[in-house]
């Protein structure tokens, strides 16, 4: 048996049902990315197990916050994370989120304890990812476009971050930024994301199809 766990805010978490009890894999992974990736890998090998420990609106330090209970506590070969659009957008709004040094060090903490606690394990890092979308197409969000420089240059930094993590842990990168920026050269933002932060099922299609190149191109999962 192989066993992935996904890590990371709302863009994970997807709606999950978290106290499902039932043996309902549909409800405890979520609508979005992680479902797709799942559907498929499960697909074709049966001995593929997915789990999606992703909750809506971590930042990196409540990630950090839950890491035992909710990681190292966990069985797995394969951790994939995507945390940080929260980090920006909480200090923007509200702040209270989590400026690029302390994001930098409670990440390479974070990386730390999975080596140390399962040096075998493989480790995915997603960047984080913003999309800027016309006023006319979101009823909240707005402050997005109207700050864009400022929000995207701070998505951009903690997107450099995950970029040195995985540099630093030999983790496998997902350039999901980068992505991002090359499909709204081909459709709008809108076509991507619902408003400036979470998919659409084309984003979430798209997401989950990069990465399941990248990792069976680093040939880390059986298939």
């Amino acid at each position: 048996m192989f066993r992935i766990l996904f890590q990371g805010d709302s863009l994970t978490d997807a709606c999950r049902e978290k106290e499902c009890k039932d043996v309902d894999t549909n409800k405890r992974l979520g609508i979005g990315y992680v479902s797709h990736v799942a559907a498929y890998l499960m697909s074709v090998n049966p001995e593929i197990r997915v789990k999606n420990n992703g909750v809506n609106g971590n930042r990196i330090v409540d990630l950090y916050a839950r890491w035992t209970e909710d990681t190292l506590n966990e069985e797995f070969d394969l951790l994939s994370i995507l945390c940080g659009v929260n980090d920006v957008g909480f200090q923007l709004r509200l702040n209270r989120g989590v400026e690029t040094e302390k994001y930098r060090y409670i990440y390479d903490r974070l990386l730390y304890e999975v080596r140390e606690r399962r040096p075998e394990a493989k480790l995915v890092l997603c960047e984080p990812f913003l999309f800027k979308l016309r006023p006319e197409e979101v009823a909240y969000g707005t402050d997005i476009i109207e700050n864009w420089d400022t929000w995207y240059g701070e998505i951009c930094r903690r997107a450099e971050v995950v970029d040195e993590m995985a540099e630093k842990y030999g983790a496998l990168l997902v350039p999901s930024r980068r992505l991002f920026e090359d499909a709204c050269r081909r459709a709008p933002g809108s076509h991507w994301s619902v408003d400036g932060i979470h998919l659409s099922p084309a984003g979430n299609g798209l997401l989950a199809r990069e990465w399941l190149r990248c990792v069976e191109e680093a040939g880390y999962v059986p298939v």
